[in-house]
């Protein structure tokens, strides 16, 4: 089954609920971004309130993948904070786990997660990366596609070694594509999925995406131009492949303050709001 095309909805306007969807960590808060017609793999904000913890083994019954947005949890004794990242695969024993504070996370799961009790059967150790730490790490603007190459540089997080999906962290320059310039449409033959961190996307065919901001980009679907005046700083994810660009050869013109006009499934049409940027002043 699949996931409807998204671009883009702010977080902002996404309801919190109780619960995972899949039966386990009734205390947590979430909110779906996107999931998978069949109700299987899909991608949340997960909120565990201060004080949460588990102190006996439980294993998770789907892949599961995270960065840090706000906040400090701990697994195993590894302890994440802000903007770092792990990816468990299926089976994987948490021996324990823990949020003094409490702590947000953008996570995604590969299949309906079930956190069952106990130690987990063997899980596939080629996909298992426990610990990454992008605030150690330099950008690397050698990473990014020579088509868009101008003033962006990535931070790779993971490359799986099976299907060569890719996630990492994406960043570009503020005043990148002055006003009035002609710029392509582009889509990929993959699915890429983003979400804003910081900073600010402006699509010319769909509006001002902010902080919040997420994005499920089927194959096929042509988007743009787009640009920043901001900057951003973006988590990305590759789905069914690698990532590659496909540019449409005609150019349409770009402007700052493009109609807000998301591609969106009817459901996030209904609560989706032009994002407004607070002033910082």
């Amino acid at each position: 089954m699949a996931r409807p095309h998204i671009l883009f909805i702010q977080a902002q306007d996404i309801s919190w609920q109780k619960g995972l969807y899949g039966p386990g960590r009734d205390d947590i808060e979430m909110k779906i971004l996107s999931i998978d017609e069949a109700g299987t793999d899909s991608t949340t904000i997960i909120r565990y309130p201060k004080g949460w913890s588990r102190t006996e083994p439980e294993f998770v019954t789907a892949h599961e993948e995270f960065l840090v947005l706000a906040g400090s949890i701990t697994i195993n004794g590894q302890s994440y904070r802000t903007h770092q990242y792990g990816f468990l695969p299926a089976g994987y024993t948490r021996q324990s786990a823990s949020s003094e504070q409490g702590c947000v996370l953008l996570t995604t799961f590969a299949d309906k997660p079930e956190v069952k009790a106990g130690a987990g059967p063997d899980y596939d150790e080629k996909l298992l990366i426990p610990f990454v730490d992008p605030m150690t790490m330099e950008w690397d603007e050698g990473l990014t596609d020579p088509k868009f190459a101008g003033g962006t540089s990535i931070k790779p997080l993971r490359n799986d070694p099976y299907t060569g999906e890719q996630s990492f962290l994406y960043c570009t320059r503020p005043h990148r594509v002055p006003a009035g310039m002609m710029k392509p449409k582009w889509t990929h033959p993959m699915i890429e999925e983003v979400f804003c961190i910081d900073g600010e996307y402006v699509w010319g065919d769909c509006g001002r995406m902010g902080p919040g901001g997420y994005v499920w980009w089927l194959e096929g679907e042509y988007h743009g131009p787009a640009g920043t005046d901001a900057g951003y700083h973006l988590w990305v994810r590759t789905v069914d492949g690698p990532l590659a660009n496909t540019i449409a050869e005609e150019k349409s013109p770009f402007y700052w303050d493009p109609e807000f006009n998301p591609s969106l499934p009817d459901d996030l049409k209904k609560i989706a709001k032009p994002y407004v940027r607070p002033p910082n002043y």
